[in-house]
């Protein structure tokens, strides 16, 4: 449909409701400037779906206007007469028979077609309507991309295109067909004329619009070049053609309707300047990130295909790197997505001070960025490039207020060496990236072959883990706390193993990292917790007494909307007393926001659970939040643990740890303690309990079951670790 219809909506200057179409056949973006819409597969609506799987008639779009906005979109399931549908349809997910559009809304008509409603403001940094080139898009006439405007001193047009009848859309029958009684009343230029160029009518709003039409005739740059193209393209089964003019930075429509019985030629004429500018707009923001305005990774695709096709050299090398922020979700998590965002876009700014002419640089997504790099001519000035762009990030960046140290991740693949496809190109860079990253911190990794065998196997392990629950592969095992006075087991920390049916028993370092970074954890942590309350709750139905039992939360559970309720619900439940559940949370955590994390925290107190600070000493928290924090216990991390023998650092480190948290009347945990050396280290600084392999490694339930009945002085335990 086209705003030079008789019922319009408004164009607003700043403005547009966009929907943008993927089906079979491709991309397509429809300005919607009408109050009415019909969708479907046959060619007489308004917008048509390509595909056999969706209906003739399949959903119908209406404008409706209210006096807080201009208007909005409703989306109706079937016709507007009420016939729903084969298939319906679904919004963002779910069934709707009528439903408003939001911006971002996606619309499912079948396995094959959506389409995407967006809601776009025009920016000020887009190109103008290029004076050398078409910017019709894909929302017109396919037939019509990327073809040049003629260039000539006064005016420029695209070269005249037909229309096959099978392409004739529900524009062009209502253009042609609307007024054809009475032509004076259409309030859009129309102009006729015969083969050999003479004018033979010219109604109203052409004599209106164009009054030098009469005196120029044939040369008018509405009809220049008209005939010259229309010849080569006349045949007997096309009678419909079109093509674009600019005259005077404006934009004219021409449907060119050929009748052949009478060899007349017919143009009806719109004036689409402002349709244009909005597809410019749409284009511009499809192709670019609106945080860093920086292209995007659909523009790095349609880049890498036009430089392959351009290579008169195939042998030619070029780069594709991507670039990965290290514990990027961590800065975004405590300092909030403002800090995040002021990050990402000072990382982009710096990044491209490091680029020569002919690189590009785009947002890949989230904290990652890809770089084409064009002027290379060996392995080592990819490498050159990768270091030179590490060792930038390295310096601090201000943000909002904070003094942000990053690091990051690198990989690389190169044509033709890695692959000749772009696809193949961007994938195997980005499982370089992950390479790297396992790698560790400012870490730079080429492609190799077996990169891609590697992938397969943490996307099957992912698979895995999300069937873990379902399959009753996971196990609680238990770790007992050692009190250094009496030398009894005073309490328990759970922690989670993961025996895959076929795999084997997977250790938590591999399968921990995975499930935070795929959100899995949330759910996981859930049955954790509940898991352990039930086992708590058991052990004392078996006439044991009741012991603490420690949980590891994740970050992602504490920001959870319905945490707090949902761990309200597990305790009621199981009925286990909250005083035996200890929550751990790990320094980091309180990283910021420690005012709304306070809050949270008492929340827990005030339920009667007790907490405790894990891994002390590695995180990023201020001392002087500690004696605000509603804590009971402080577990000092391994890593002081394992030189305090022979470390006097170390040793004061863990001494002033055990001091500051006595001061402070908390509880002090040692863990990872080890060996006979340890144990009488931290007993004369006055630690309080420990954990570890020289008493007890992780046991399952019913281990513990038969230490708790024989709860006595606890013994060495002699099994190595």
């Amino acid at each position: 449909m086209r705003p030079e219809e008789s019922s319009t909506l408004e164009i607003k200057e700043m403005l547009h409701h966009v929907l943008t179409v993927e089906d079979p056949q491709g991309f397509r973006n429809f300005l919607l400037n009408n109050m009415t819409y019909s969708l479907g597969r046959s060619l007489g609506n308004s917008i048509i779906l390509r595909s056999n799987l969706v209906s003739r008639q399949h959903a119908t779009l209406l404008a409706v206007t209210s006096k807080k906005s201009s208007c909005f979109f409703r989306i109706i399931d079937g016709s507007i007469d009420g016939k729903r549908s084969t298939n319906g349809i679904l919004i963002n997910g779910r069934k709707r028979f009528s439903h408003i559009l939001s911006h971002g809304d996606e619309i499912l008509f079948s396995k094959d077609t959506k389409a995407v409603f967006q809601v776009i403001s025009a920016i000020t940094n887009i190109p103008k309507i290029n004076i050398s080139q078409n910017q019709i898009t894909k929302s017109s006439y396919p037939h019509l991309n990327n073809q040049p405007f003629d260039e000539t001193e006064l005016f420029r047009f695209s070269p005249l295109q037909s229309i096959l009848d099978q392409d004739l859309s529900a524009h062009v029958h209502k253009t042609v067909n609307q007024f054809i009684s009475s032509p004076e009343l259409n309030p859009q230029p129309i102009i006729e004329l015969n083969l050999v160029g003479k004018i033979l009518y010219l109604n109203p709003a052409a004599l209106t619009q164009f009054p030098d039409l009469e005196e120029k005739r044939i040369r008018h740059p509405l009809l220049q070049e008209l005939l010259v193209q229309l010849v080569t393209l006349v045949n007997p089964v096309s009678q419909f053609f079109v093509r674009e003019a600019m005259i005077d930075d404006k934009v004219f429509e021409e449907i060119i309707y050929f009748m052949p019985w009478n060899e007349v030629i017919r143009i009806h004429i719109a004036d689409v300047t402002k349709q244009r500018q909005a597809e410019a707009i749409i284009a511009y923001q499809s192709h670019h990130d609106t945080l860093t305005g920086l292209p995007n990774r659909k523009y790095l695709h349609e880049h890498l295909v036009e430089v392959i096709n351009k290579l008169e050299d195939k042998e030619q090398q070029f780069s594709v790197l991507f670039l990965d922020i290290d514990r990027f979700k961590l800065i975004n998590d405590s300092l909030g997505h403002s800090v995040g965002d002021l990050l990402l876009k000072a990382v982009s700014d710096r990044l491209k001070s490091l680029l020569k002419q002919g690189d590009l640089m785009v947002r890949w997504g989230a904290d990652e960025f890809a770089i084409v790099a064009m002027e290379i001519h060996s392995t080592d000035a990819v490498v050159q490039f990768a270091e030179a762009m590490i060792q930038s990030l390295t310096l601090p960046f201000n943000c909002g207020g904070h003094e942000l140290h990053i690091t990051t991740c690198i990989g690389a693949s190169i044509y033709p060496d890695h692959h000749t496809e772009v696809e193949g190109l961007i994938r195997n860079a980005d499982m370089a990236m992950y390479r790297a990253k396992a790698e560790g911190q400012n870490s730079f990794q080429f492609y190799v072959p077996n990169m891609q065998e590697q992938s397969f196997q943490r996307l099957s392990m992912e698979n895995n883990l999300r069937r873990a629950l379902e399959n009753n592969e996971l196990l609680t095992y238990y770790q007992p706390q050692i009190d250094l006075c009496t030398g009894k087991i005073v309490g328990l920390e759970v922690l989670l193993r993961w025996k895959h049916v076929s795999l084997g028993s997977i250790p938590p370092s591999q399968f921990i990292p995975l499930a935070e970074e795929t959100g899995l954890i949330t759910a996981i942590g859930s049955w954790v917790l509940r898991q352990t309350c039930l086992q708590a709750i058991a052990w004392q139905n078996m006439g044991l007494p009741p012991i603490q039992v420690g949980v590891n939360l994740s970050i992602k559970q504490l920001q959870q909307k319905d945490f707090l309720s949902c761990l309200q619900q597990i305790l009621e439940e199981t009925n286990l007393d909250p005083h035996f559940l200890e929550l751990e949370i790990t320094e980091g955590i309180m990283m910021d926001n420690v005012e709304e994390k306070i809050i949270l925290l008492n929340e827990f107190r005030q339920m009667g659970i007790q907490l405790s600070i894990d891994d002390f000493g590695t995180g990023y928290s201020a001392l002087s939040y500690l004696k605000n924090l509603p804590i009971d216990t402080l577990k000092i991390d391994r890593i002081f643990i394992e030189y305090v023998t022979h470390s006097a650092h170390d040793r004061t480190i863990v001494a002033s740890i055990i001091n500051l948290a006595h001061s402070l009347n908390l509880n002090v945990i040692a863990e990872g303690v080890e060996t006979i050396e340890q144990v009488d280290i931290l007993r004369s600084l006055g630690c309080d309990q420990i954990q570890g392999y020289f008493f007890y490694k992780a046991l399952p339930a019913d281990e513990i079951e038969v230490l708790l009945r024989a709860q006595g002085v606890t013994k060495p335990n002699k099994i190595e670790p």
